[in-house]
């Protein structure tokens, strides 16, 4: 993934005086523009965005000012540079809510109702979950810094995802936003990660759903590769706890490439070379190459 570099100055000074584009009011109009431009969106609801939202900018200096969100406009201007910025309409709420919200983590939960600035992909599924603290000014600088992603990595998983919902689509992205994950900066993978986790669990309940054949092995995949996710951020021994949950005999044909990977680089991870070779002679040279990524070796 390109790194999006941000200098920790007043950025806005750099922008032109244009007149300043005004958020977007339509959800739907927003996240298939966001797709598009291969943006996240940056999302507030209505009744938030009625009042003051101070934001810390850091200077060229190496200070930091405050600025109102919705009135100055070149913090409009640079919200549009980076996001595709939508204010959400309460009427909106059940439907969103119901709509598989409701089905998420209380903290999901939590952080979708709260009133504070939400990163979302172009399905609408939050990012930034991580920043929760209802207390703190948010610090649009580290904002765009860690979340004006550019998402082209996962513009046909995402176009088929958000034109067809269905087991298919939803697994495809899922599997994709893990590799975007392996190749983004430390400080966003885990989110990333919960966002495929997101997807993954949705796939789950779109397969049993299905009538399509070997769901039994499909759906141990989908559990292997949750166990990717905890190799990207470099957590070996909590993968290996997962794997040891998996007898070998139990692992279905189509996956025994995938568990043996799994197994290759944990023990890897783990500094078990010894263990780690048993695994070895069942990898390909793409297998290999991505070990070497994602250990940094």
């Amino acid at each position: 993934m390109k790194k999006i570099v941000v200098l920790m100055a007043f950025v806005l000074c750099s922008i032109n005086s244009t007149i300043a584009q005004e958020w977007l009011t339509s959800y739907t109009l927003a996240k298939k523009l966001a797709l598009v431009k291969n943006k996240m969106m940056l999302v507030i609801w209505e009744d938030a965005a009625n009042y003051s939202y101070p934001l810390l900018v850091d200077t060229k200096e190496g200070s930091q000012i405050v600025v109102e969100l919705f009135e100055s406009d070149k913090i409009k201007q640079l919200v549009w540079e980076y996001f595709v910025p939508v204010i959400i309409n309460e009427s909106n709420y059940d439907k969103l809510y119901h709509g598989g919200v409701k089905n998420r983590k209380a903290s999901y939960i939590e952080r979708f109702n709260d009133d504070k600035l939400k990163v979302m992909d172009p399905n609408g599924n939050i990012l930034n979950l991580s920043e929760r603290d209802d207390f703190s000014m948010t610090n649009m600088s580290l904002l765009i810094q860690k979340y004006a992603l550019d998402t082209s990595f996962l513009s046909n998983e995402m176009k088929q995802y958000f034109e067809h919902k269905n087991y298919a689509s939803a697994f495809r992205l899922a599997n994709r936003y893990l590799d975007f994950a392996m190749y983004a900066e430390d400080f966003v993978k885990e989110e990333l990660i919960a966002l495929s986790d997101l997807y993954m669990d949705e796939a789950t309940d779109l397969l049993k759903l299905s009538d399509i054949e070997h769901k039994d092995a499909l759906l141990q995949k989908q559990e292997l590769l949750k166990i990717e996710g905890f190799l990207i951020i470099g957590k070996f021994k909590k993968a290996r706890r997962f794997l040891k949950k998996h007898e070998t005999e139990s692992i279905d044909d189509l996956n025994q490439s995938l568990f043996s990977f799994l197994n290759y680089v944990t023990f890897r991870g783990l500094d078990d070379m010894d263990q780690a070779i048993k695994w070895r002679d069942s990898l390909s040279q793409s297998d290999l190459n991505k070990v070497e990524l994602l250990l940094k070796k």
